[in-house]
C-alpha cells in the first residue's frame, strides 16, 4: 500500500493538462505521511473511525432498531494519540465517520489534538459527517474543523429513506444529512463523491443540497456551487490559486447546458456540462504510460 501512495504522488506531480491530485496516505502511522513529505493524512480506509448503514456498522449513540449499536473501530485513547501526533506534526487530518457516535469520537479527538497543540489554520475535517450531533457541530465551529460530505448519499438509491427508517427510524433518518445547518454554523463545507460508492457528478451533489428531501436543510443554488468549487479547493489548502475566477488566479471553469440561476431548483439534475477548462484550456486526457508520468514526476514541481 506505501508503495501505491509513492506511485500516486509521482503521479500527482506529473499532471501537466490542469488536472489535480491531492494524495491522502490512510494508515494511523504519521510516519508513512512525513517519509514522502506529504502534508496530510487520513481517509476512509485505516483513517475510518466507524463503517456505514448498509452494514450497520457505523456507530450509533442509540441502537438501531435492532438493538445493536454499531462499531467503533478504535478507542478515543487511539484516535487522540494518532491526532495529536499528526497534529503536532504539522499534517492536515481527515477522518471519516458516518454514525453519530462516530462523529463525536472524531470532534472529540481532533478537539483535544488542537487544545494540545493549538494551530490557527490546520483545515482538519470529518470525512461524511452524516449523523451530526449539537455538541460536535459546536466543536467543529469552535475548532474550524471543516466537513467534506457526499450528498449524493440524500436519497441515495443504495439506502433509500425507506431503508434508513427501517434500521434507526423516522426521528434519525430527518436528522441526516444537515447540510443548512453546517452552513448556519459558519462550517467550511465542501462536496465531493465517495466513489465508487456514490457518482462522481458535481451535478448531482449540487442538486442533493439544493432540493435536500428535508425542506429545512435546503440551501440555495449559490451557496451550493461554492461548496463545489471555491470549499473544496479551501479543503486542500489550493484556494490561494483556484475555486474562484478571479485575476491572478488559475482559469478552471465549466460551460454548463443552462445557467443554474434562472432555471428552476427542480431542474438542476438536468443540467450538463458542455465543456471543461482547465488553466484556461479545453481539458485534455492524460494519455502516456505510468512510467514516463512518474519519471517527470520525479522532478516536477507541483503540488501533490
Amino acid at each position: 500500500m506505501n508503495l501505491d501512495i509513492t506511485t500516486e504522488k509521482l503521479f500527482a506531480k506529473s499532471l501537466n493538462n490542469g488536472f489535480q491530485v491531492r494524495v491522502f496516505p490512510q494508515p494511523m502511522n504519521v510516519k508513512v505521511a512525513k517519509s514522502r513529505k506529504l502534508p496530510r493524512i487520513g481517509g476512509c480506509f485505516q483513517c475510518a473511525l466507524d463503517g456505514c448503514y448498509g452494514s450497520q456498522d457505523a456507530a450509533m449513540n442509540e441502537p438501531y432498531t435492532d438493538g445493536t449499536s454499531g462499531v467503533l473501530y478504535y478507542s478515543d485513547e487511539k484516535v487522540t494519540e494518532f491526532c495529536k501526533e499528526a497534529n503536532r506534526m504539522g499534517l492536515q487530518i481527515e477522518m471519516h465517520a458516518i454514525g453519530d457516535k462516530a462523529f463525536d469520537q472524531a470532534t472529540r479527538c481532533l478537539k483535544a489534538a488542537l487544545d494540545d497543540f493549538p494551530r490557527e489554520d490546520h483545515r482538519h475535517g470529518i470525512i461524511h459527517d452524516c449523523l451530526p450531533t449539537e455538541e460536535g457541530i459546536k466543536i467543529c465551529k469552535d475548532y474550524h474543523i471543516s466537513m467534506p460530505i457526499q450528498s449524493a448519499f440524500i436519497n441515495w438509491k443504495q439506502e433509500p429513506d425507506e431503508y434508513l427508517e427501517s434500521i434507526m427510524g423516522k426521528e434519525r433518518v430527518a436528522r441526516l444529512n444537515p447540510v443548512k445547518t453546517f452552513i448556519d454554523n459558519g462550517i467550511l463545507v465542501s462536496l465531493g463523491s465517495d466513489a465508487p460508492c456514490t457518482t462522481p457528478d458535481p451535478i448531482v451533489w449540487i442538486d442533493r443540497c439544493v432540493n435536500n428531501h428535508s425542506k429545512e436543510q435546503r440551501v440555495p443554488v449559490q451557496t451550493a456551487l461554492r461548496m463545489a468549487t471555491r470549499n473544496g479547493y479551501a479543503t486542500t489548502f489550493d484556494d490561494d490559486l483556484r475555486g474562484t475566477l478571479e485575476k491572478g488566479k488559475i482559469a478552471d471553469m465549466i460551460i454548463l447546458s443552462a445557467n443554474p440561476y434562472e432555471i428552476p431548483a427542480k431542474e438542476i439534475k438536468n443540467l450538463k456540462v458542455e465543456q471543461l477548462i482547465l488553466k484556461g484550456e479545453p481539458y485534455r486526457s492524460a494519455q502516456e504510460g505510468i512510467a514516463k508520468a512518474a519519471i517527470r514526476g520525479l522532478f516536477s514541481k507541483n503540488r501533490f
